[in-house]
């Protein structure tokens, strides 16, 4: 199960790089508790659980950049 802190982790990277990509649809349209529940969400669709934040992160990246064919 997701920890609040590693869900507090992506709400803080998307708020740092608001400017970045699409960074700045996490950092309006989630919240915290939104955010840890994806990522429980995604651990069981695995079965696979997120042991570093950077994992966290990258699974939200993933969800930004889902469908587009161009390369950043």
């Amino acid at each position: 199960m997701t920890t609040m802190a590693m869900a507090q982790a992506v709400f803080q990277h998307a708020h740092d790089f608001y400017d970045t990509g699409s960074w700045y649809v996490v950092a309006e349209c989630w919240d915290v508790l939104a955010i840890a529940e994806e990522l429980d969400r995604h651990e069981e669709r695995t079965a696979t659980a997120f042991e570093l934040e950077a994992a966290a992160i990258a699974h939200f990246h993933a969800l930004l950049h889902r469908g587009q064919t161009t390369r950043h």
